[in-house]
């Protein structure tokens, strides 16, 4: 591991800015000015290093719950004929289908990043087509509702570890 990573950096400048540079600023808008940037350096030096396993864990816990959805989701795409439900199925395959395995075998928080948004846009896509036709509401539509709550109450619990600063106990 390279040291120090690029949080350690990050708030390095942050320190060195609250304790060298702020004091030496007047009141005003330039001093508000730097207390921002203070705090979105901070903020970024308390998230850089988790991006990447953060964006790997969600990426994998959507495409393996994707994958359960699937077979659920053609059942309900026969029992309701709804061909917005059907193309819905027919993405989803093809994004899971997509190699997620990238040439290089450590993908960058930017590429991890950018699949996480196609599956999050499918999830997305997903819930509106859902939630379009409330009134059917059969054993597939229930075990889908039940199995996509899970996987969002999931991706919560991610998204409030990565952005939640450690509390000494």
């Amino acid at each position: 591991m390279i040291k120090p990573t690029i949080g350690e950096l990050l708030s390095g400048v942050a320190v060195s800015l609250r304790e060298r540079v702020l004091p030496e600023i007047p009141p005003g808008t330039t001093r508000r000015q730097i207390q921002a940037a203070i705090g979105i350096i901070r903020r970024a030096a308390l998230i850089w290093d988790k991006t990447g396993p953060y964006f790997y864990a969600d990426n994998q816990d959507i495409e393996q719950t994707m994958g359960e959805l699937l077979p659920v989701l053609e059942r309900a795409v026969a029992a309701e004929g709804n061909p917005r439900l059907e193309a819905a199925c027919a993405r989803m395959r093809a994004t899971l289908d997509r190699s997620t395995e990238p040439a290089d075998p450590y993908p960058s928080p930017a590429t991890l990043g950018a699949r996480n948004i196609e599956l999050q846009e499918l999830i997305a896509e997903l819930q509106e087509i859902l939630y379009e036709t409330p009134a059917v509401q059969g054993a597939s539509r229930m075990e889908i509702d039940s199995m996509l709550r899970a996987l969002l109450r999931r991706m919560l619990a991610r998204e409030l570890e990565i952005n939640s600063p450690k509390v000494a106990r």
